[in-house]
């Protein structure tokens, strides 16, 4: 059985619950993890296989925002933003200003991201 990358999102949901940095910030990154393999795996679904030449983050969110559709590029536009808390807290060691503010946003991203997905048309993004 193929693993449900929305598992990911119900781990981040409790890890944002602990009080510690580190559990927070696990919880930022498998928020983004769970939007992308679902946003990736749909993109190679309607525009086709990705290139092995790196970059596999770019490509999913350049397919969504560089269609003609308000609300694929939407889905983009979380995306990327999520992907860019994502790097914050994986690689920066310093401290995160407002972390719970951060996991917070995040995880409300990550819903509505999924929530849009869901009802966005099935041909999108288109290659």
């Amino acid at each position: 059985m193929p693993f449900d990358w929305k598992d990911f999102l119900s781990l981040a949901q409790q890890l944002a619950s602990s009080t510690d940095e580190a559990s927070k910030r696990i919880a930022i990154s498998r928020a983004y993890y769970c939007v992308f393999n679902l946003a990736f795996a749909r993109a190679e679904r309607t525009v086709g296989p990705k290139p092995w030449d790196g970059g596999f983050h770019q490509w999913c969110w350049d397919q969504y925002t560089g269609t003609d559709d308000k609300a694929c590029k939407q889905l983009g536009n979380t995306g990327q933003r999520m992907k860019a808390r994502r790097v914050k807290v994986d690689y920066m060691d310093a401290d995160i200003r407002r972390l719970d503010d951060e996991v917070q946003r995040t995880l409300e991203d990550a819903r509505r991201f999924l929530a849009d997905l869901a009802t966005l048309d099935p041909s999108y993004p288109h290659p």
